[in-house]
């Protein structure tokens, strides 16, 4: 029905032996990601925090406009947080573009856990800082600022992880069971990142908060089960819950800054099937790495077919393209095929625009709008 039929705004079942209840896959039917049941029925347009404050139901307003105005804000990704390296963070990208450009992206990001990192048994929170005054003084000249993760895995003490680190879903659960080691390691992560958080709000800056990136792929611990597509359902429904526990963690400690981003990878299938909800969503997109700046995106249709704002979280050139990839081709290939796109955010690195081509055209194309034009 849903696939065939996007327009239906509701269905109703009748009763006897043709309910529901009566046949088969009820459940699936209820709990279909784009089907809205009794105490979720609010605007898809207002904040998944229906306290969030003024500011923040204020950003999601305009970036809710962009989509219908054909206008996009442009974005630079700053780097990780605590870690010292050509792609920890700094302001290098803001500058970089500034001076190739003569424009500073209006959206800046920060990821604030570099997760491949480990650290001694119990002091799994040392590998996690969401907080950094250059974030602010980018916000107070009007920025935008993202924040994203690469968790640390909370079954690992000291995150030293086992291989690759893959979770089956019986360690997957043990994060959400009261009184287990994940579990306390897992709440004492969402307390340091609350703690960050919270630093910006109080200094009245809203944060597009992007946790569980790429859940649809099989390269991190929240995300997929790799080669065993018949235990992803469960995980599926482990993801919502693990997304579901963080965002009324931050709800419980009053972050009534946070604007909800999710965002899976477009090379995979699957991706609204991890969806939380409407109700704890606020804007949805795509994370997309490519060859070809010309190519086309998958799942553009099926993610703006949940009602959200859409952005492309975060791009870049992927493989052999790196290092001279025409970004000013892909600019134009976003503007022109995914209008309905609110803001874009190059990685860093070898990925970022200032290392490949055509820069100038991306942060002046004329669709495209930077800090200060707002």
């Amino acid at each position: 029905m849903i696939a065939h039929y996007p327009k239906a705004v509701y269905f109703m079942p009748w009763n006897g032996i043709t309910g529901p209840i009566q046949n088969k896959n009820a459940w699936g039917a209820y709990n279909n990601p784009k089907v809205i049941n009794m105490g979720e029925l609010r605007s898809v347009r207002s904040t998944a925090n229906p306290a969030a404050n003024d500011k923040t139901k204020k950003l999601l307003s305009v970036l809710s406009g962009l989509g219908d105005r054909d206008r996009m804000l442009s974005g630079a990704f700053g780097g990780y947080n605590l870690f010292v390296h050509e792609i920890g963070f700094s302001m290098e990208q803001a500058n970089g573009i500034q001076k190739l450009t003569n424009k500073l992206p209006t959206i800046y990001g920060m990821d604030c856990s570099p997760g491949w990192e480990t650290t001694e048994d119990g002091h799994e929170t040392d590998l996690i800082d969401c907080f950094h005054p250059n974030i602010v003084d980018y916000a107070k000249k009007g920025g935008i600022i993202t924040i994203s993760h690469h968790f640390p895995n909370p079954v690992y003490a000291g995150n030293k992880v086992d291989g690759k680190g893959t979770l089956t879903n019986t360690q997957y659960a043990t994060i959400l069971q009261d009184g287990t080691s994940a579990r306390n390691r897992w709440l004492k992560m969402m307390e340091k990142i609350a703690t960050g958080l919270k630093a910006y709000k109080d200094q009245g800056i809203t944060i597009l908060y992007r946790p569980f990136h790429e859940m649809n792929g099989d390269w991190f611990w929240w995300s997929a089960i790799p080669n065993d597509q018949s235990q992803n359902g469960e995980r599926q429904r482990l993801f919502k819950l693990l997304w579901q526990d963080l965002f009324n963690f931050m709800k419980n400690k009053g972050l009534d800054n946070l604007l909800w981003v999710y965002s899976p990878d477009q090379s995979r299938d699957s991706k609204t099937a991890y969806y939380p909800g409407n109700n704890y969503v606020d804007i949805v997109g795509l994370d997309w790495y490519t060859v070809d700046p010309n190519s086309y995106v998958n799942g553009y249709d099926e993610l703006l077919s949940l009602g959200k704002p859409f952005a492309f979280a975060e791009v870049g050139p992927y493989g052999e393209s790196q290092g001279h990839f025409d970004f000013g081709l892909f600019i134009k290939n976003i503007v022109s095929r995914y209008p309905k796109a609110v803001f874009f955010m190059p990685w860093n690195g070898i990925t970022s625009p200032i290392k490949n081509n055509n820069i100038w055209e991306v942060y002046n194309n004329p669709k495209v709008i930077n800090l200060g034009e707002l």
